[in-house]
């Protein structure tokens, strides 16, 4: 073997080996979860694969312990509450590309009092761990001390639970000044955005089978996004592309902000009722069609609070862009789309619910000059709509025909801008 072959196999050793390392520091486990109480104090530990950095806060309505850490594979399986914890449920999961949320919810206001590493002590057979102090605490003392953060991780450059979105941004306009629609395009092809609901730490619905509704609305708006850049027709956009959590107003900006011509966010819903199937489209109103909308957009609208947001200051940022007058001709454009996809799925042979069409409040619906609606396109709480939902075979023959309700709505478009 010659000299050089010697030393390219050796540099080629080298660089499988320090990409190994680091994969292997990369790798982050939270491989144990337990709790103490002493007193009235609670302590919180958790066995850590290796040392990181941490951001913890508390927020109310409902009250919710969060912490943010480097993404992170959760390996302490399933955790158990003694009562003195006021903890009722956990969920974890991605917030953005990098970092994972905890999102404790609590069935009573508690003070954090300490957070810190404790290092790991390799020769005593003790990992890692990431140890939290809290207690329970009056509303007042709750609300007084509703800004505190502990740990240093820079999750979105300000380390603060809540970050406003900035003043000048023009995707957020307020309610009193002028409103300035997106400049005109010029020869370009329209925009559909489309906004796959949920994700990261927010699962949506979950079936009996433990198919969770994130996954399965990124599959089919991901073949909704194919098919429609097939026909050469459109430009298409995702408010996300992998297992993230967004904020609903964040959703709203991000089709304001690139300009679409269409929204479409999809989702597939969950009922009491397990034999109920069928999809249902949905436009924005101040009052809900019938109670079962009114609970529904609800639910879609606590996804912020199920993921640890404040809404303290995001209510009033979704409701600053609700302009009156340039809400009504969009509206009715939603109204005229939501209508074309109830024809689409009745051509296909698709089964929808009685008056299919239907309308509420839901945040994600609220851009001012962006048609929009709000596709659930089954409910995971029947068990074979879920399969199907699953099933790339129908998720394909879904995105086909919600690609012909869209077709159908921008062919009225063009004929509109002819006369």
């Amino acid at each position: 073997m010659s000299s050089i072959r010697r030393l390219g196999l050796y540099i080629l050793l080298c660089i499988v080996l320090l990409l190994g390392q680091s994969e292997a520091a990369l790798a982050f486990d939270i491989n144990d979860v337990r709790f103490g109480n002493h007193d009235e104090r609670t302590r919180m530990v958790f066995d850590l694969s290796q040392n990181t950095d941490f951001r913890i806060f508390a927020l109310s309505d409902p009250y919710r312990l969060v912490i943010d850490l480097p993404s992170f594979s959760w390996r302490a399986g399933n955790v158990t509450y003694p009562p003195a914890t006021k903890i009722t449920a956990l969920r974890h999961g991605n917030l953005k590309p990098g970092i994972s949320r905890l999102v404790f919810d609590l069935n009573a206001p508690v003070g954090l009092e300490a957070a810190f590493i404790l290092p790991a002590q390799r020769g005593a057979g003790k990992p890692d761990r990431l140890v939290i102090d809290y207690t329970p605490v009056s509303k007042a003392q709750f609300a007084a001390e509703k800004n505190k953060v502990l740990g240093k991780l820079d999750v979105d450059g300000t380390n603060s639970p809540s970050v406003t979105p900035d003043s000048s941004d023009s995707s957020y306009q307020s309610a009193s000044s002028t409103y300035a629609p997106p400049p005109p395009r010029k020869n370009q092809k329209p925009l559909v955005v489309i906004d796959p609901g949920h994700g990261g730490v927010d699962p949506g619905a979950i079936s009996s089978s433990n198919l969770r509704e994130k996954n399965v609305v990124l599959a089919l708006a991901k073949e909704l996004k194919q098919q429609l850049l097939a026909t050469g027709q459109y430009r298409v956009m995702l408010t996300r592309e992998e297992d993230v959590f967004i904020k609903l107003s964040d959703r709203v900006k991000f089709a304001r902000k690139h300009g679409a011509d269409l929204f479409v966010s999809i989702h597939a819903d969950s009922i009491e009722k397990k034999n109920v199937r069928g999809a249902s489209f949905y436009t924005l109103s101040e009052k809900a069609s019938d109670a079962q909308t009114a609970k529904l957009a609800a639910r879609e609208n606590r996804a912020d609070l199920i993921a640890g947001i404040d809404l303290s200051v995001e209510d009033e940022q979704v409701a600053n862009i609700l302009v009156d007058l340039a809400m009504r001709d969009t509206t009715n454009q939603g109204k005229y789309f939501a209508n074309q996809m109830v024809d689409a799925f009745n051509a296909n042979g698709l089964k929808i619910l009685p008056n299919a069409h239907r309308h509420a409040g839901f945040a994600v619906l609220k851009a001012p000059d962006i048609p929009s609606i709000l596709v659930e396109a089954g409910f995971m709480s029947n068990n074979e709509e879920a399969a199907q939902l699953n099933s790339s075979s129908h998720r394909k023959n879904v995105a086909r025909t919600l690609k012909r309700g869209i077709d159908a709505y921008f062919e009225q478009v063009k004929k509109n801008q002819r006369i």
